[in-house]
């Protein structure tokens, strides 16, 4: 049997090593209109790191708190984060959080980069139409079907998230890509999944989409290393749902239900 001394030893090398090497793989700098309005959504995504950082231009540096994922450090932060309201315009936003280059800080300096940000406007949404927003009795492998709206986003990105935590629990996503403008259509449950689709455990839901344009380019870190930078503008809505899907009617009482179910389509439509 190992000591406690030997085992808090390789901790403190692991940790040290861990400190002095960080991973990044993926960083995302984008302007995000939502419900509350517009507002900066930072994401730093790696390995043995513990803190990140990012300077605006002319500003004082942003901290991005870090946080232990499956396998992952995910650092996230948006500014002003909700629920406080966000800027009334993409303007006003950048008037804050102007474009230009912004710097990225790992560890307190041990990676460092400059990232371009010079976000655009997407000029329409992605709406979901199925489930519908407020559904109830939804299948626990339900198919996403949304409308897009917008003709100038290269990319649409689809979350479902369980309602009570906020992705805490159950969080998954697809993202749907081309040249735009993007085609309205459906996503099968099994592609929000690399491998075996898990069904929805009973629960509220909502699913989180977006429509964005932007860039994915390879950036490198002036110590060196490389990551993957994610930059644009992106309009978010949200609808919400809940499984599972009731039990059969009959008779009479499953007339009432399909009528009930109609006149409440001809309402939302």
């Amino acid at each position: 049997m190992r000591s406690l001394a030997a085992i808090l030893a390789s901790s403190l090398v692991a940790a040290a090593t861990a400190h002095a090497a960080p991973t990044v793989s993926l960083v995302t700098l984008l302007a995000v209109h939502d419900a509350y309005g517009w507002h900066v959504d930072a994401e730093v995504e790696g390995t043995g790191l513990t803190a990140a950082a990012l300077t605006p231009p002319g500003g004082d540096a942003l901290a991005v708190p870090c946080e232990s994922g499956e396998g992952v450090i995910l650092c996230e932060r948006e500014e002003p984060a909700p629920p406080n309201a966000g800027f009334a315009s993409l303007a006003a936003m950048l008037g804050t959080y102007p474009a230009g280059t912004w710097h990225l800080s790992i560890d307190g300096g041990v990676r460092t980069a400059d990232l371009p940000f010079d976000p655009e406007e997407p000029n329409g949404a992605v709406t979901v139409t199925s489930p519908a927003n407020g559904a109830t009795g939804v299948p626990s492998m339900p198919t996403v079907a949304y409308q897009n709206e917008c003709t100038t986003c290269a990319f649409l990105a689809f979350r479902i998230e369980d309602a009570d935590t906020l992705g805490m629990v159950t969080e998954i996503e697809d993202l749907v890509t081309g040249e735009p403008p993007l085609p309205s259509g459906q996503i099968a449950f099994a592609d929000f999944f690399d491998d075996a689709p898990i069904p929805l455990a009973d629960g509220a839901y909502q699913i989180v989409t977006g429509a964005g344009l932007g860039t994915l380019e390879t950036r490198s870190f002036k110590q060196g290393g490389h990551f993957q930078y994610g930059s644009g503008g992106e309009r978010q809505s949200t609808s919400q749902f809940r499984v599972p899907e009731p039990a059969a009617a009959t008779g009479s009482a499953a007339v009432v239900a399909a009528l009930a179910a109609l006149s409440l389509r001809h309402r939302r439509g």
